[in-house]
C-alpha cells in the first residue's frame, strides 16, 4: 500500500503528540513493507531540511511564502510580537491564501509521483489560527481519512468557548470532504461529531507509543512524583499545585518534578511557602532522560481537563510507573480505575492529594498497578498491533472511495 500522512510537525523539530504518533505509524508501516510518504504545510519559522529519509519514510516539508529563520525563536518576546502583528494585520492570512494554492499543486504532484492509495490527515491544521476568513484545505482526489486529535473548534468548545465562525467552517469542511473520519478516542469522536455537526459515523483508531525498554538499572525513588506536559490550565497543573500543598504537609520528604514548558511563576503562585521548595520545574528534556525520570518515579500525575488520547500518560505507563489520571474526557478509555491506574476528578484536588499519598504509602499495590499498566500498553497500544489495525481500516476506506463497499 502507498500511504501519505499529512503532518505539519514531523520530527526532528518542534512537535507535539501528533508529530510523535505520525512518526511511529509511518516508521512501523514502512517496516511492514508499505511505501510511506509524509508531507506538511510548515509554519513560517520551522527549521530543518525540505526533504529527507526517516527509517524508510520519505518526508517533505512545504514552506509558506513568508518562511524565514527570523520566525524560528518563538520563545522570544520579539518573535511572539511579530506573530501577533502579522496575524492581526492579515499579513499571515494573505500569505496562507497564496501558499495553500501552491501547496495543493505540490500535493497533487506527490500523489501522482508516489501513486498514493490513501491519505491520512489530522483535524488540526495550525494555519487556521492565523486566518481572517475561510481558507479551505484542498480536497484531494484519493481516499482520505481524517484522524481526530483535537481541532481548534474541539478544544474551544471543551473550554466553553465558541470558535470563530471561519475556523469552525474550515474544520467542518475538512470532515465533510473526507471519505472517513476516526477519533483518537471514543470521547473525542462523539464530541467532535457534536461540535462540528458531522453527519456521518466516526470510528475510533487509538494512538500508539513505542514502549520503552525495561531499564533494570533504574531504581524507584520512594517519594518521587512526576508530571509531564505543558504548564497550561487545561492540563490540570494548577489543581496539581493545590494538591501538592496537601501532599507536602503529610509527606515533607516528597519531591514533585515538573517537565514541560509554560508560565512557571504563574503555576508556582498556587504553592504555599512550605511546599514551594519541594517542586522542581525542569522544562523540556530529551525523551531518553524523561523516560529515565519516569522510570524512577513512584507516581506520575496527569489531572487533565482536556485531552483526546494523550501520549504522556501512556508513556509513563510504558515506563512501569503508576499514573493518577483524569476522569474527564478519554481518561476512562485508557485506565481501569484501581486496576491499572487511578482516576480522579481534577476539580477534587483533595482527592488528588489523597491518591498520590495512597500510592506512596502502599508500595505493593503501587507495584501491582504499575505492572498491569505496562502490560496493557504492550498488549493494546504498542506500535505493531495499532499499525495492523490502521492498515485494515485504510483498506476499507480505499474500497469506500472506489465505491466498492
Amino acid at each position: 500500500m502507498n500511504i501519505l500522512f499529512l503532518c505539519d510537525e514531523y520530527p526532528p523539530g518542534r512537535h507535539g503528540g501528533i508529530g510523535t504518533v505520525v512518526q511511529q505509524l509511518a516508521r512501523e508501516s514502512a517496516r511492514k513493507g508499505h511505501n510511506v510518504v509524509v508531507v506538511g504545510f510548515y509554519d513560517w519559522g520551522y527549521g530543518g531540511e525540505d526533504e529527507f529519509e526517516d527509517e524508510g519514510v520519505k518526508v517533505y516539508r512545504f514552506r509558506r511564502g513568508m518562511a524565514s529563520s527570523i520566525f524560528s525563536k518563538q520563545e522570544t518576546l520579539f518573535v511572539r510580537a511579530l506573530y501577533k502583528l502579522f496575524t492581526v494585520t492579515g499579513a499571515f492570512h494573505r500569505d496562507i491564501v497564496k501558499s495553500i494554492k501552491m501547496y495543493e499543486q505540490f500535493l497533487l504532484h506527490l500523489l501522482h509521483k508516489h501513486e498514493i492509495d490513501i491519505v491520512e490527515m489530522p483535524d488540526f491544521n495550525d494555519y487556521v489560527r492565523h486566518c481572517k476568513a475561510v481558507v479551505p484545505f484542498p480536497k484531494l482526489p484519493v481516499a482520505t481519512l481524517v484522524k481526530l486529535n483535537g481541532s481548534v473548534s474541539y478544544f474551544n468548545r471543551e473550554a466553553g468557548i465558541t470558535p470563530a465562525p471561519h475556523i469552525w467552517q474550515i474544520e467542518h469542511d475538512i470532515l465533510i470532504n473526507a471519505d472517513a473520519v476516526a477519533g483518537a478516542s471514543r470521547y473525542t469522536a462523539d464530541k467532535t461529531k457534536e461540535y462540528l455537526e458531522y453527519p456521518g459515523t466516526i470510528d475510533v483508531l487509538y494512538n500508539t507509543i513505542k514502549v520503552p525498554e525495561v531499564r533494570h538499572d533504574i531504581v524507584k525513588k520512594d517519594a518521587q512524583v512526576t508530571y509531564t506536559g505543558s504548564l497550561a490550565e487545561k492540563k490540570g497543573i494548577y489543581q496539581l499545585m493545590k494538591a501538592w500543598n496537601l501532599v507536602h504537609e503529610k509527606h515533607p520528604e516528597a519531591v514533585l518534578s515538573v517537565y514541560g514548558k509554560g508560565p512557571v511563576e504563574k503555576v508556582q503562585a498556587f504553592l504555599n511557602a512550605k511546599s514551594k521548595h519541594s517542586v522542581q520545574f525542569l522544562g523540556h528534556v530529551d525523551r531518553k532522560v524523561l523516560f529515565e525520570r519516569l522510570g524512577e518515579s513512584t507516581v506520575a500525575v496527569f489531572p487533565s481537563y482536556a485531552e483526546c488520547f494523550a501520549l504522556a500518560p501512556m508513556e509513563a505507563m510504558g515506563c512501569g510507573t503508576t499514573i493518577v489520571y483524569s476522569t474527564r474526557t478519554s481518561g476512562p478509555e485508557l485506565i481501569d480505575n484501581m486496576v491499572d491506574g487511578i482516576l480522579v476528578d481534577p476539580d477534587d484536588y483533595e482527592e488528588l492529594a489523597e491518591k498520590i499519598c495512597y500510592l506512596m504509602e502502599n508500595p505493593e499495590k503501587n507495584k501491582e498497578l504499575a505492572e498491569k499498566a505496562r502490560q496493557k500498553i504492550i498488549d493494546r497500544f504498542s506500535v505493531s498491533p495499532i499499525v495492523d489495525e490502521h492498515i485494515i481500516y485504510y483498506n476499507n476506506v480505499i474500497r469506500k472511495h472506489k465505491g466498492e463497499g
